[in-house]
């Protein structure tokens, strides 16, 4: 029995909700390890091997205000490509040819390469995320984001050799190469291709970003960067990097599972308290050698370890969310644009706040005699004043689309000729056939009847496009169509997780029954096993549902 719980409760915690499709999957994967192989060589090639970010000059100034304007710029030019995929491909190959030129042992070659190379790095990150928002949802999104985080940077870190090693470096651009083949091959499985009706919205950008709870977590997001920026100017970049991947692998995994169980808001606050843990650490021991019997060199790793992707992750999470709302699809890019350049602002100003502050104690000696080791204690100010500023925050999106469950009140699965395969009422938790008698209609009328207005619908309209939902005060009907079937489910509110649900099910049920649905001669028993498709699909627990 508690073999079963705790099977239940991994479940619930660490893969609940995570169905995307095996070659969405692997393009995500491997679309990031590219990104990931070009980021992390840069990263280590002009922070780490040229002196660290201890030592910053104006080129590393240049550098992550360069990439701050180009994730502004990438913004709206993501925003206006319908197909996804393909412009992903054809963006990472000129980054590939940047990686090459800078390769060339000239200066002037060299810095056309990483102009190249800070041009589509960003676009890059964009569009991966607009695919990867596209494929999620509230209840998966932090998970999913995270578990590709994990595989994408721990293997990004092989670059890392080809930059030690310089005579290995142009074995790097081979490895890109064939990583971007891969990306290509598995976008002929699978491809992101935005419609115009999708892209339909009356709302205004700036409206958007200046709304108030948006405005909460950017300014939140923003303040965190510049604390990430006054840590740098304080303590360096001087680290461990196999505890540094080690930390934040392990708080990735548990960040993400927070940000899908317990909410976005929620995990953020717990997070800031665990920042602070850190941070009073090191003003309580800022002359010893040694932090709770570790080195501060190892403790340094793990707070960058718990600080540096888990932001990323937030990011990712949290503009995701905002993009999904209704009419907030055509900014996705932008939305996502704004957070991560707010990321580099906040880390430059932090970075260059922190020298100009400690640099006024050193000249003007008096200050501290009205304000005590304040440039130390100024990260902790601002922290209490963020999770006063945070709770303000509202769980949007999550607070509503945690209770989709609470909103499933029919579904229908029935064949183009309006059979009906497979019904559940979550309402009675039972098969409707059941109240035939007391109702006066069957599951088969009900499923003609669908499939009439399917039919009447499209004649009326003149277009071949498929209806996905009908609208009415007290219930939303959402369609989704396989190749003999369609699926009709009836909830009391639209949430676009239920779409995702919808398909995933769809999916998963012709699958299944691919056999019985191409040969069907009547006989809907064949497809009572669906009832464990539903359990996996549309129950919020798994227990819920046994097998009889």
């Amino acid at each position: 029995m508690k073999k079963d719980s705790l099977r239940n409760w991994a479940i619930k915690v660490f893969i609940r909700d995570i169905n995307l499709k095996r070659s969405t999957m692997i393009y995500l994967f491997f679309s990031l390890l590219s990104i990931t192989f070009v980021a992390e060589a840069f990263l280590f090639k002009y922070a780490v091997l040229t002196g660290g970010l201890s030592v910053v000059g104006i080129e590393i100034y240049l550098f992550l205000i360069t990439l701050a304007i180009s994730f502004l710029i990438s913004g709206p030019l993501v925003d206006k490509i319908k197909h996804r995929t393909k412009y992903f491909n054809i963006t990472l190959l000129i980054c590939l040819l940047g990686l090459i030129i800078s390769a060339i042992p000239q200066t002037l070659l060299y810095y056309i390469g990483l102009f190249m190379i800070l041009l589509t790095i960003p676009q890059l990150i964009l569009l991966w995320f607009t695919i990867l928002v596209h494929e999620t949802n509230i209840l998966n999104r932090g998970r999913i984001t995270a578990y590709l985080m994990i595989s994408g940077f721990s293997l990004g870190f092989i670059s890392v050799i080809f930059i030690i090693y310089e005579f290995l470096y142009p074995i790097l651009s081979i490895l890109e190469f064939c990583i971007f083949f891969i990306v290509v091959w598995y976008s002929r499985e699978y491809s992101y291709i935005e419609t115009d009706e999708r892209l339909k919205s009356d709302k205004k950008y700036l409206n958007i970003i200046f709304e108030k709870h948006f405005f909460r977590y950017s300014s939140s997001i923003t303040v965190l960067s510049f604390i990430f920026g006054n840590l740098l100017a304080g303590y360096g970049f001087d680290i461990d990097f196999f505890i540094f991947a080690l930390a934040s692998f392990t708080y990735l995994i548990a960040a993400g599972c927070c940000l899908d169980n317990i909410g976005r808001k929620t995990s953020i606050v717990l997070g800031i308290l665990l920042l602070s843990f850190f941070l009073v650490s090191f003003g309580s021991f800022i002359e010893s050698s040694y932090i709770f019997g570790m080195p501060r060199k190892v403790f340094l790793s793990i707070h960058y370890g718990f600080s540096i992707l888990p932001l990323l992750l937030a990011i990712f999470t949290i503009s995701g969310d905002f993009s999904t709302e209704r009419g907030n699809l055509k900014f996705r890019g932008r939305i996502n644009s704004l957070f991560l350049s707010l990321l580099f602002f906040g880390a430059v100003i932090g970075f260059v706040f922190s020298i100009w502050i400690n640099d006024i104690y050193d000249r003007f000696p008096i200050f501290e005699n009205f304000l005590p080791n304040f440039p130390n204690l100024l990260n902790g100010f601002i922290l209490v004043i963020l999770l006063v500023w945070m709770m303000g925050m509202k769980e949007f999106l999550a607070s509503k689309e945690k209770k989709w469950a609470d909103s499933l009140k029919n579904i229908f699965v029935f064949n183009k000729h309006g059979i009906c395969l497979y019904n559940y009422s979550f309402e009675k938790n039972e098969l409707i056939k059941e109240e035939t008698d007391e109702a006066g209609f069957d599951e088969d009328l009900i499923s003609g009847a669908l499939t009439g207005i399917i039919a009447i619908i499209s004649e009326i309209t003149n277009t071949k496009r498929e209806l996905r939902q009908i609208q009415k005060e007290e219930a939303t009907l959402l369609f989704t169509y396989g190749k003999y079937h369609i699926v009709a489910l009836i909830a009391s509110i639209e949430l676009p997780v239920l779409f995702k649900k919808l398909d995933a099910f769809s999916r998963a049920f012709e699958n299944k029954f691919s056999k019985e649905l191409k040969n069907f001669k009547g006989n809907v028993t064949h497809f009572e096993p669906a009832r464990f498709l539903l359990t996996k699909y549309f129950s919020k627990k798994y227990s819920e549902f046994s097998e009889k």
